[in-house]
């Protein structure tokens, strides 16, 4: 009976090295995983690159890339589930918020500008880089224009909201929240989105 040569087992070693594994201690793991299904099968009969081959398709048909997003899903799980509750949360609360103030502004009621100001600064410090975040980590393994169209979509956003806040209690440098503002959304976060869907429509 065969078993694996210092070649073989140099090879599996350099194989998961060169991988987007990150984690040292999940590369040891998996190259000692390798080495005793690759070891197995080539005792029963299998050639190296055939054992090899199957141990692949075994632990890991989507390749390596597969290994690490799970990798980094289990480690940030909970944070996510955490991360999902706190947008559901500021979501709602913004939302009531919203019509709320616009309620007690058309009935001009007392109290209506601490409830918009309260709103704003749970939409821009809470709801938006909340969304923001558990957007841009979908986009783990995806190119860095997708990453860019979340970020300036964040900035194009936070600071319209700011614009409409300081234009309502008029307040200094709303001219300029207002210009940043659409430059971002027009220049750099729509050409992005629409750029994306032509692409898809055309595939």
């Amino acid at each position: 009976m065969n078993s694996l040569t210092d070649q073989h087992i140099e090879y599996l070693t350099q194989v998961i090295e060169e991988s987007k594994i990150t984690s040292d201690q999940l590369k040891a793991d998996l190259i000692d995983h390798f080495c005793c299904a690759v070891e197995e099968d080539v005792k029963k009969g299998l050639s190296f690159k055939e054992a090899y081959d199957k141990a692949y398709h075994n632990i890991c048909p989507d390749g390596f890339d597969e290994i690490h997003q799970e990798t980094i899903f289990l480690l940030t799980s909970k944070n996510l589930r955490a991360m999902k509750r706190l947008l559901y949360v500021s979501g709602y609360i913004s939302a009531i918020g919203v019509t709320t103030s616009l309620f007690m502004k058309l009935l001009h009621l007392p109290g209506t500008a601490a409830i918009l100001l309260l709103t704003a600064a749970i939409l821009i410090l809470l709801f938006l880089p909340t969304l923001f975040i558990n957007l841009y980590k979908r986009e783990l393994t995806k190119s860095i224009n997708e990453k860019l169209k979340y970020i300036f979509g964040f900035l194009g956003t936070t600071l319209f909201i700011a614009f409409m806040i300081f234009k309502m209690f008029h307040w200094p440098g709303t001219t300029m929240l207002f210009i940043m503002s659409v430059f971002i959304l027009n220049f750099a976060f729509l050409p992005f989105l629409f750029i994306k869907m032509y692409k898809r429509s055309q595939a």
